[in-house]
């Protein structure tokens, strides 16, 4: 039989040092899970000593043991279990009097038990000279000194360890604590014994918790039926117990630290010195926002300069490769496929872009407590945070939540109060999350020209308004009561050890994937199947006697075979009247009008038209769906439907806002040569002259092409190439079909994009909210549409010829192939400005382009009429508050779930959504001088809202919900 695992409790104060022991015992063999019944995060590791196996549990830092916040009544549970073998009590040597509260309740427990005195070289800089050996001897224990960050006192730590866990286990002295408190331990204990046994402990113990806190275990007081005389037992001490045992603990603290400190020479530190700046009156605030927005910025931009890599690689595996495995290896129907690969398989791949941002927020949240900021940030936004009815410790979640909602909610645990927990979650979604950014840049680009930075600066400033509008309402509703007293200790300055930033970021990391993750992934793999399943129409006929799917062709029709094209056997010609159409219900409609996605998407288009999203615009209701996945989604979405179909029917007075002017001016040499339209016809005012220009053109056209043609010999004249007037003359370029998907080629590209991302860091400094970069990307693309347009009316070039300027192509040979085509156009008489030629290399058509364009065909700013007007187009800015207000994405509702429960966390997305809705009516409706009946309907809601969170909130708090 295996022998028992020796189980070591660490126990202390906040910011005494705890963690940092325990990632100096366990490095990386860590586990975080939470502790029974509550969202209170339980560390464990291990390590060997000696010969011996050693678990290491890392209880919650706590000022006292009362058992009524969260993390207190995790600590007491678990001791009470007397699962760990030896406590060891972590005291701030530079502060023990104030620890021994603490140490005082640790020995009523009477589990064998270590001091170690931590920090005892910040103690000594500061001055004080400790005898350990009085502490020692006071509590009948050994006492360590201890340096937590220093590895050769850690190192000694271990070795004075060895020696305590192979000897005997020191019990602590029982703690004498006066004749009127002990009086009153005499007279409760014998009423306490049933508690007692319900506890597993002694009655004594029981006794003392009572008189600490009468609320301590009040839930087990009241299943064991025990009422205790409150008033005998203050008659007893002379005054209410709380205070009489607070008293006694303090009395006993000063003087065993009294003892102790042989000499207190107290002097001036450099942490000192910094709180005289960072905490100055006037300079407090201005350091406080310039930390978190550079926070914001390390998360947001250097994180999301790894997003590509974790995108790219991951849908490389679990999307291509499993969808080849599947479909390819193991010839699995086509549903299947679409589940797994591009549901689950998906899935991951949207979990996976998040690790970078969470990562890195992780590490910066990691820096900032290690080096003790975070404890004066807490301190500095407290004020403010009041007057919502929240300590100054909720702010730093909600700074958190504007880099990714996910770490902001999960970092609402540090908050001790159950309500105040709870409301900070419902608030830290409408800070404007780093997945947010994307859609907000591109749509201020795309209509708001030079107002673009405003515009998002307005949405973020909106989102922070509305918080504080919603705070306050949920504080008189929901969460009715107010902020806890906030008591903080500031620990001293020091700089984080780097393997202990690694270790706390990568164990939040790990938590949010195995926590968030399986929420996240199903969500996902549901969504996809929405997306890939629909009901299609097919067509079928009888060829030889079978039924046969046919599609229409360029000329006529072509069969279905294997879900290729092929066609028809020859001699067989369709009879139009024996085609049946049959609707089925098929795989791979993903991004299309036939997915069930979208078919729920124009279903429920008409619940949006009231803020502008008219009816013809129903990708846009389908993209607030694959929101929910990552807002960033959205424009992806919008993207792909848009182009399936086709342009809005906006008005023929809607005016497409216009690059700006110099970006799109036409070249100082005018275009000499010009063919109409792309079917080769000339316009009937073409005279003779013109087309005998062209004609000698098109043959210098051809002896340029012949001389870049690749394969072109002297031996075998090349076919006389043909110059085109349109991008449709040139034939599709064929997809490669089979074959397994090039990993190591995906995983190359993969960390191409971290350099490439990473070039562009700096510049963010000055740009954070984006808007430049999607201004300069705009222009870039719309001025290479125009130059390729007036290239292809001069119809000078071939394909091969056009293909070679459109995709700027870096292989070798690339460039001289480019300059012959310049020459050529030269020689047609159309000279390209350096503007044209950069915005060719730079522009993006492949999705830059078309998304302007999609995006202003069906956001034309329409009037209470549907008449396009000029100004502001609140219609577009609508749009944005609702994507701004509405439910998080999954993978903050996953997490949301998990820390408050499903029933609240539902509560929490359909009230947000309801509100959103009826805001964003508001919005568009009253500027544009809308309909009445929408904006007397939207009030009616925001009052219901509220009334049905006073009356849901008068029944929760009257059964106690949200109480510790």
């Amino acid at each position: 039989m295996a022998p028992k695992l020796f189980t070591i409790a660490i126990a202390g104060n906040p910011n005494c040092g705890k963690t940092a022991l325990f990632n100096a015992l366990t490095g990386a063999r860590q586990s975080v899970g939470n502790w029974p019944g509550v969202t209170v995060e339980k560390k464990e590791g291990f390590f060997e000593l000696g010969n011996q196996h050693i678990r290491v549990v890392d209880l919650p830092g706590t000022y006292a043991l009362f058992a009524n916040a969260e993390d207190e009544r995790a600590a007491v549970d678990y001791l009470l279990t007397r699962e760990a073998d030896l406590i060891v009590n972590i005291i701030d040597a530079s502060n023990i009097e104030r620890n021994l509260f603490l140490t005082s309740q640790l020995v009523d427990m009477q589990i064998p038990m270590v001091i170690a005195a931590n920090m005892i070289d910040i103690a000594e800089k500061r001055g004080l000279h400790l005898d350990l050996d009085i502490l020692a001897e006071r509590f009948g224990v050994p006492v360590i000194p201890l340096s937590a960050v220093n590895e050769r006192s850690i190192t000694n730590f271990i070795s004075e360890m060895a020696h305590v866990v192979a000897g005997k286990k020191m019990t602590p002295k029982a703690i004498h604590y006066g004749e009127n408190v002990e009086n009153a331990v005499k007279y409760l204990e014998p009423q306490v014994e049933p508690v007692a046994k319900l506890l597993g402990t002694d009655a004594r113990w029981v006794s003392l918790m009572y008189l600490g806190n009468e609320k301590s275990y009040a839930d087990k007081f009241a299943e064991a039926k025990v009422k205790i005389n409150k008033a005998e037992v203050t008659k007893m001490l002379n005054e209410e117990s709380e205070f009489a045992m607070a008293d006694a603990r303090y009395s006993l603290a000063h003087e065993i630290a009294g003892k102790t400190i042989l000499s207190n020479r107290s002097k001036r530190t450099w942490s000192d010195k910094l709180d005289s700046v960072l905490l100055n009156r006037w300079a407090s605030l201005p350091i406080f926002l310039l930390v978190m927005y550079l926070v914001f910025w390390v998360a947001v931009t250097i994180g999301s300069a790894f997003i590509d890599f974790f995108d790219v690689l991951f849908g490389a595996i679990f999307v291509d490769g499993l969808g080849y495995l599947l479909t390819d290896v193991l010839h699995a129907p086509g549903f299947v496929s679409a589940i797994l690969a591009d549901g689950i398989g998906a899935g991951i791949q949207t979990v996976s872009t998040f690790i970078p941002v969470i990562f890195f927020m992780f590490l910066c949240l990691s820096f900032l407590e290690d080096s003790g900021y975070m404890a004066r940030a807490a301190f500095v936004a407290d004020r403010f945070m009041r007057f919502l009815g929240l300590p100054g410790r909720a702010f730093v979640p909600m700074m958190v939540g504007f880099g990714c909602g996910v770490p902001g909610i999960m970092g609402s645990r540090v908050l001790e109060s159950k309500r105040e927990r709870f409301l900070t979650i419902f608030l830290v979604p409408f800070m404007s999350c780093g997945a947010r950014l994307p859609v907000y840049a591109l749509f201020a680009a795309a209509f708001f020209g030079a107002q673009a930075g405003t515009v998002v600066f307005a949405l973020y400033l909106a989102g922070v308004l509305f918080a504080i509008v919603y705070g306050l309402i949920l504080r008189r509703s929901l969460f009715v009561g107010e902020a806890s007293n906030f008591v903080m200790e500031l620990p001293p300055y020091h700089l984080p050890k780097f393997k202990s930033l690694m270790i706390h970021s990568w164990l939040r990391l790990r938590d949010y994937i195995i926590r968030a993750g399986k929420v996240i992934t199903i969500a996902v793999a549901i969504l996809g199947f929405l997306n890939s399943f629909g009901f299609v129409d097919k067509l079928y006929t009888e060829i030889n006697g079978e039924k046969t799917e046919i599609v229409k062709a360029e000329e006529g029709y072509a069969m279905v075979q294997d879900e290729k094209e092929v066609p028809l056997p020859e001699g067989v010609v369709i009879d139009e009247s024996k085609i049946k159409t049959e609707t089925e219900f098929t795989a791979g409609n993903g991004d299309s009008e036939n997915s069930l996605l979208s078919s729920i998407g124009k279903a429920i288009t008409p619940i949006f038209e009231p803020f502008g999203v008219e009816s013809n615009n129903w990708p846009a209701s389908v993209s607030l769906f694959t929101g929910l996945l990552a807002k960033e989604a959205v424009i992806g979405t919008m993207n792909s439907l848009y182009s399936m179909a086709g342009p809005g029917d906006a008005p023929a007075a809607a005016e497409t806002p216009k690059a700006p002017e110099a970006a799109i001016a036409a070249p100082e040499k005018p275009v000499e040569v010009v063919v109409a339209d792309s079917s080769e016809t000339r316009h009937p005012e073409q005279s003779e002259e013109s087309s005998e220009v062209s004609a000698a053109v098109d043959s210098a056209a051809a002896d340029s092409a012949a001389a870049v043609a690749d394969g072109a010999t002297a031996e075998t004249p090349a076919e006389e190439p043909v110059l085109i007037a349109g991008r449709d003359e040139c034939p599709a370029e064929e997809e490669e079909e089979g074959g397994a998907p090039d990993i190591l080629g995906a995983f190359k590209e993969a960390l191409g994009t971290i350099p490439e991302n990473l070039s562009e860091v700096v510049g963010s400094l000055t740009d954070i909210l984006g808007t430049s970069g999607e201004l300069e990307a705009q222009n870039a693309a719309e001025l290479k549409k125009v130059t390729l347009d007036k290239i292809l009316e001069a119809k000078a070039i071939t394909c091969e010829e056009y293909a070679s300027i459109e995709t700027f192509s870096e292989d070798e040979g690339a460039d001289k192939a480019r300059e012959a085509v310049f020459a050529k156009l030269a020689a047609a008489g159309l000279t390209l400005s350096e503007d044209e030629i950069g915005a060719l290399e730079e522009g993006d058509l492949s999705e830059t382009a078309d998304i302007y364009a999609n995006l202003r065909s069906y956001f034309h700013n329409p009037d209470k009429n549907g008449n396009p007007v000029d100004g502001f187009n609140w219609q577009v800015f609508a749009f944005l508050i609702f994507i701004l207000l509405y439910v998080p994405c999954l993978a903050a509702m996953g997490v949301v779930v998990r820390e408050i429960g499903l029933g609240l966390g539902v509560l929490m997305a359909v009230v947000q959504t309801v509100l959103a809705w009826a805001v964003s009516i508001l919005l568009y409706q009253i500027p544009v001088g809308g309909d009445k009946f929408w904006i007397v309907s939207s009030i009616i809601v925001l009052v219901a809202t509220f009334v049905f969170l006073k009356l849901f909130g008068l029944s929760a708090n009257k059964k106690g919900r949200f109480e510790d």
